[in-house]
């Protein structure tokens, strides 16, 4: 059972720990704030290095840096620039040779004189890699060594013992996108080069479905114009669209419209529906895309339209409907 004295005590300690809490963001925040007030011709001149790779941008570190420069290396290459992540250590236990000429080094280390890195530096320099360093010491065995200095300087880590690496981590994390964005820039990446390398999960889906990949060929909602009012029910109702397209009278090619749950309840409104023929409760101009439309756009101009449902066409040919809630259900919107 908790004492009133436990009680304070553990307000005291939750306080005590909101305000580690913010003080770690704010001093990665105002690290973030200074290196974009400060960012000039030595990231202009690494940028050039990196985008002048005739090979991969191999991103190496050890400890908490080897962390940062896989990520970093994820990132670039998602993002149209070809990289490779190099653990130090293990480069010197045969894994550099996947290192060649052709190919520039992005070493990450805060204090730059991590051991392993300054042992891998001479064979990098030999197979003639031209090497960006990220480092909190410009002075340091790996600045001097380097082509290009980033500068990853910060006043204060949020370890309160400035042991663990927090708020430089964060700066190099943040200075590696930097870097991938204006790669990105300079090479003129568009969303379609964007999806070629994400073919998989949600975001695949977001980049590359089309409606041809939502449609259910085993429901294709239709009707002709001269069905009636049961038969109309009786589609709409298996077709779980809330909507049926409807056809010319004797013909199932030639659209005559569409009739949507909210056509049968204004037809409603206005009397009974007995003696009525699908025809007559049509709207004879329904919304219709061509199956090669993307999905997520086609989900945004339903939204933009206010419709729920919309036809799908390959040409003249009927494919089925796509409902807003199909694109829900795979994450597309």
């Amino acid at each position: 059972m908790n004492t009133p004295s436990s009680s304070r005590k553990s307000r005291a300690n939750a306080s005590s720990s909101l305000e580690v809490g913010r003080r770690a963001l704010t001093l990665a925040s105002q690290a973030l704030q200074g290196a974009a007030s400060t960012l000039g011709d030595s990231f202009e001149e690494a940028l050039g290095a990196l985008a002048g790779a005739k090979g991969n941008v191999v991103v190496t570190g050890v400890g908490k840096s080897a962390h940062i420069a896989a990520k970093i290396a994820a990132t670039l290459n998602s993002t149209g620039t070809r990289s490779l992540f190099l653990h130090a250590g293990e480069a010197l236990h045969g894994d550099v040779g996947a290192v060649n000429a052709e190919d520039v080094i992005l070493c990450l280390s805060k204090s730059g004189g991590s051991e392993e890195v300054i042992q891998l530096l001479p064979t990098l320099t030999n197979r003639g890699c031209r090497i960006v360093a990220m480092t909190a010491r410009p002075d340091s065995s790996l600045g001097k060594a380097a082509d290009v200095v980033l500068d990853v300087t910060v006043e204060e880590e949020a370890c309160p013992f400035d042991l663990a690496p927090t708020t430089s981590t964060s700066l190099q994390l943040a200075l590696g996108d930097a870097l991938a964005m204006a790669l990105m820039a300079r090479n003129g990446f568009q969303p379609d080069d964007f999806a070629k390398n994400h073919p998989a999960g949600t975001l695949g889906k977001a980049l590359t479905w089309t409606l041809a990949q939502l449609v259910d060929s085993d429901r294709m909602p239709a009707v002709r114009e001269d069905d009636d009012v049961p038969t109309l029910l009786k589609v709409m109702s298996e077709g779980r669209y809330g909507a049926t397209l409807v056809w010319h009278a004797g013909t199932d090619h030639q659209l005559a419209g569409i009739v949507t749950d909210g056509d049968l309840r204004r037809a409603m409104v206005k009397g009974s529906l007995e003696g009525k023929c699908a025809g007559e409760l049509a709207c004879p101009s329904p919304k219709v895309l061509p199956s090669t439309t993307l999905a997520t756009e086609a989900a945004q101009w339903m939204q933009a339209q206010g419709i729920s449902q919309v036809i799908v066409m390959d040409g003249e040919t009927y494919l089925g409907m796509v409902h807003i809630h199909d694109c829900l259900r795979e994450g597309l919107i």
